[in-house]
């Protein structure tokens, strides 16, 4: 049986994982930004970027379970790239402050489960499709509220978004487990998880 003690779910991070957690959220923002920016200058319509990002996301979200599993991995490095996010077109208009929030909260949710599931690999999947619907109807709600421009056409969309970010996302995942296949015992992975 598992029981949940303040030790067990609140280690502490090395400077390794910080920097690593940083360089992650740092490059999934640089990768996103000129991909899935494209897309929204495309199409026109914001959060359409979210059939690219669907990809990334789950490549680099598979990968910091995999190489720092501990409960708060996941919130920080969303926590650094909602902060990058702020500017840009990333997840809504630029200045769109509650992406911070919003994509925290979906980390913490997602630190908390993939704590109790043991970060197996079936719980990485699941997690990410609970928290994609999540996030990105939250995302749309903001918009509606605010009444930011273009809402109407994100909305018209929406439930293609969720159902294109859990089938990206899926083939994110599997790609990052061929990536995290080849890597983990490359010394630079070797020496993070030490």
């Amino acid at each position: 049986m598992f029981v949940l003690t303040y030790n067990s779910m609140f280690q502490k991070f090395t400077t390794r994982e910080l920097v690593f957690i940083a360089l992650m959220a740092a490059s999934l923002f640089v990768v996103n930004l000129f991909l899935a920016t494209g897309i929204i200058a495309v199409t026109g319509i914001p959060l359409a970027s979210a059939f690219l990002t669907g990809i990334t996301i789950g490549i680099w979200v598979l990968l910091m379970i995999k190489i720092v599993p501990k409960v708060g991995s996941l919130t920080l490095l969303f926590l650094i790239y909602s902060i990058l996010e702020i500017p840009t077109s990333l997840g809504g208009a630029p200045g769109f402050w509650p992406k911070i929030p919003i994509n925290v909260i979906s980390a913490l949710i997602g630190d908390v489960f993939l704590h109790f599931t043991r970060y197996k690999n079936w719980s990485i999947f699941t997690a990410f499709y609970i928290l994609a619907a999540a996030n990105i109807g939250t995302f749309v709600y903001f918009l509606w509220l605010f009444g930011l421009p273009n809402v109407e056409k994100t909305l018209a969309i929406a439930h293609y978004l969720v159902l294109a970010y859990w089938v990206l996302g899926t083939i994110g995942i599997l790609i990052g487990f061929a990536i995290y296949k080849r890597i983990k015992n490359k010394r630079t992975i070797l020496q993070i998880r030490s």
